[in-house]
């Protein structure tokens, strides 16, 4: 019985929480069957054991509540004998003193703020014993008010659960909603652990994933050229026969001859001096049929659309005289 209480002997009472003090003590002087003596020495006459008895009562009782006070305090009450003067004198002395931290506690009862951040069953018991502290300052509240109180505060990611139990439309008392904030706070706790475990291992298949088939897949053209049709398809723009382009064109042979040879000793310019047709630009005359034949022209006169051209040399009359589309054209 003595180790149980020496477990309930409280901390030393520096001035501060007297009620929290007191309601320790009485628990500690009970538990040591003394606690009795404090409503003073019983009326009518006592035999020499019930003397006794209380007068080592007493005496342990005085002890007990000089050893549970800072030494401070102990220096002010330890003149005191009688243990109900001593427990009186400290009711008197610092009882008056909580009665006005009624107005501090229910201070902090009113401010008070959950955050997302703390566990939402431990902040709900936080508020609960503030409200313990008032009852124990004779203002109590009512066990409804409390827990509508704790639903009013609940924090920004529980607003959705705060609406659900107003949709309810039922009395829920805060041990009822101590419960329901344990459960969904498990829920919730699960549900998360089993969202990450699943993005985990996506991501792991996603990383065993990303080296396979390197190289399998190409882009898909979204355009479709059409190949080159063969020399054999096309005429030639020289000649307009099939089986070779212009540059291999056999009517183009001694041009190519002299392209390869000396050529121009000197840089002239061509200047269209007049044109006969108002056209602008050339006006090449690639075939023209002569009795029933084809025949290619180059002079300067068809190959420049019929205008007079400067060549540095009056060249374009020895070309037209020995042009023969140009003798034709002319007649």
């Amino acid at each position: 019985m003595a180790v149980f209480a020496d477990a309930l002997k409280p901390e030393k009472f520096s001035g501060v929480h007297f009620k929290r003090w007191q309601i320790k003590c009485t628990l500690w002087l009970e538990a040591m069957h003394v606690f009795w003596v404090s409503k003073g020495k019983p009326e009518g006459d006592l035999s020499d054991a019930d003397l006794q008895r209380f007068t080592e009562a007493n005496t342990l009782f005085r002890e007990a509540i000089l050893s549970a006070l800072t030494d401070r305090l102990v220096d002010v009450y330890m003149h005191i004998k009688d243990r109900k003067e001593l427990w009186d004198a400290l009711e008197a002395k610092f009882g008056a003193s909580d009665a006005g931290s009624d107005l501090y506690i229910m201070e902090s009862f009113h401010d008070f703020k959950m955050v997302n951040d703390k566990s939402i069953v431990q902040q709900a018991h936080d508020i609960q014993c503030i409200a313990k502290e008032l009852e124990i300052l004779k203002c109590s509240l009512p066990d409804l008010f409390v827990a509508g109180c704790i639903i009013a505060k609940f924090p920004s990611s529980w607003r959705s659960f705060a609406t659900a139990l107003k949709h309810k439309r039922t009395k829920i008392s805060v041990e009822e909603l101590t419960a329901s904030l344990d459960v969904e706070k498990k829920a919730r706790a699960k549900d998360t652990k089993g969202g990450e475990g699943h993005s985990v291992a996506s991501t792991v298949q996603n990383q065993r994933n990303q080296g396979k088939g390197k190289g399998k897949f190409k882009p898909n053209k979204t355009t479709n050229f059409k190949k080159k049709k063969n020399k054999a398809e096309l005429p030639c723009f020289t000649c307009g026969e099939l089986g070779h382009f212009s540059k291999d064109c056999p009517e183009c042979a001694d041009r190519r001859g002299k392209r390869g040879g000396n050529g121009q000793s000197s840089k002239t310019v061509n200047t269209v001096t007049a044109s006969k047709t108002g056209d602008a630009g050339y006006g090449h005359k690639r075939l023209l049929r002569l009795d029933g034949k084809r025949v290619r022209c180059f002079c300067s006169w068809h190959w420049y659309g019929g205008s007079e051209v400067y060549f540095g040399k009056d060249r374009a009359a020895e070309e037209r005289a020995a042009c023969a589309l140009h003798e034709q054209e002319s007649r």
